[in-house]
């Protein structure tokens, strides 16, 4: 999932013509940085560079992340530059567990195909004073198995705090990005459907499909039934706010309704970051007032879908934040995305569509649609939660080995979580809120 602001201890360092390794797992050659950063710094000669883990336990989740700081001379000149390599798990079994492949798939086109196109669609619709969506990280290469990015740490940014849950600041912030990122979508989808169509092509479902259902059917048994303990554990057992999660999250149906929740189509569907949790933030802050947000980097888009772009908002604003933040902010929050998405779908549409063709319109056709697809942001709180709340050194180790001689390791590894007081209270507040506000 998301970029740690510190790396682990580990570190290689290596010189010209050496392979770039760690714990025995070679990423790249030297030779293969200058290769690839002859077309971003084509004066540069690249001499050594060093490499360290990039992620703790708790922060990644379906690729391994190593930071690499690259040394060597522009016109005779010291020049360093720090980057990021985002890989797939180098074991074919621990590729197959977290469908690693597809999902590295979609964060290569998101790179190389969606984001570009919509860029060059923004460009033509907009003048040179109207500032271009950068809300995410340069991405220097991208293949089947590789990515190599900015180092954001480098601009100032890091991440907050997982187990906090996101201020008032950073969410207001966070969600302005997103919505100029649906914006885009939408509107493209607006003014050019055929090639939109064309778009989602390239995109897969990487967890909420039809032909995942058996391969997680163990990993959601054992999640449902945990979320429904926590809720229990906090609330009357006999309580509306019980029942309304125990008839959600039944195991026999739960997998299904989430593939329905994500695969529906709507007026509002688009192509949706679909992972937004604290983790995928980056923030960069005022030196001067470290509760000021500067900036907001948007990361990981391995989850990408074409869906309801409330499903992104539900994720951020019920799995993101506290309840009483909510209580106090939620319409103030929504009104902030909704128009700052209606005021980018001014800016790059043509003529609106009849249903959103004034904020009024959208706004209520907004609502509608977080009430009818929100609740998959408690399907997605049941595996998000007990890894936001829970230490570092008690998140599971994703890459331990698997072995291929037993069938119990046939699908998705079910995971084991110590439970704690946090994550029964901000499940328990996502089921009460839920139902409150007739979501679930």
């Amino acid at each position: 999932m998301g970029i740690t602001e510190t790396a682990a201890t580990a570190t290689t360092k290596t010189g010209m013509g050496a392979a770039n390794e760690v714990d025995g797992k070679q990423i790249l050659s030297l030779e293969a940085f200058q290769d690839i950063f002859k077309h971003v710094e084509p004066e540069v000669q690249i001499d050594a560079f060093e490499l360290a883990q990039g992620s703790d336990r708790g922060d990644n989740y379906t690729a391994a992340l190593y930071r690499i700081k690259l040394t060597g001379k522009r016109r005779s000149l010291k020049w360093e530059q720090n980057v990021i390599c985002k890989v797939m798990p180098e074991s074919l079994v621990a590729r197959e567990a977290y469908k690693s492949d597809k999902l590295f798939r979609n964060e290569v086109e998101f790179y190389t195909t969606i984001m570009p196109e919509l860029l060059k669609f923004q460009a033509s619709k907009t003048d040179q004073e109207t500032p271009v969506f950068s809300a995410i990280p340069k991405c220097y290469s991208a293949r089947h198995d590789l990515l190599i990015m900015e180092d954001l740490r480098e601009r100032g940014f890091q991440m907050s705090d997982r187990h906090k849950g996101l201020s008032l600041e950073e969410t207001q912030s966070v969600l302005l990005q997103v919505a100029q990122l649906h914006a885009l979508s939408l509107a493209y989808k607006f003014e050019n459907p055929l090639e939109f169509s064309k778009l989602c092509s390239v995109i897969s479902e990487g967890i909420f499909c039809t032909a995942n259902t058996s391969w997680y059917r163990n990993y959601y048994e054992r999640l449902t039934k945990n979320a429904i303990q926590m809720v229990s554990e906090v609330l009357p057992a006999d309580s509306k706010y019980v029942l309304a999660i125990s008839n959600f999250a039944e195991s026999s149906s739960f997998f299904g309704r989430m593939v329905q929740l994500a695969s529906a189509e709507s007026p509002l569907s688009a192509i949706c970051h679909g992972d937004c949790w604290v983790n995928n933030f980056l923030y960069h802050y005022d030196p001067e007032d470290p509760q000021r947000v500067l900036e907001v980097a948007l990361l990981d888009f391995q989850l990408i879908r074409y869906s309801s772009i409330a499903l992104d908002i539900a994720n951020l604003l019920y799995c993101c934040t506290t309840k009483e933040m909510r209580d106090a902010q939620l319409q103030t929050l929504l009104k902030t995305y909704t128009e700052e998405l209606f005021r980018w779908l001014q800016i790059l549409c043509t003529t609106l569509p009849n249903h959103c063709d004034t904020l009024e319109k959208l706004q209520d056709l907004f609502a509608e649609e977080l009430k009818t697809y929100g609740r998959f942001a408690l399907g997605l709180a049941m595996d998000i939660l007990p890894i936001s709340t829970c230490a570092s050194e008690d998140a599971p180790d994703m890459y331990l080995k698997r072995s291929d001689d037993h069938e119990e390791d046939v699908g998705a590894p079910t995971l084991n979580f110590p439970p704690n007081d946090l994550c029964r209270k901000k499940m328990s507040e996502i089921v009460i809120d839920m139902v409150d506000r007739d979501m679930l």
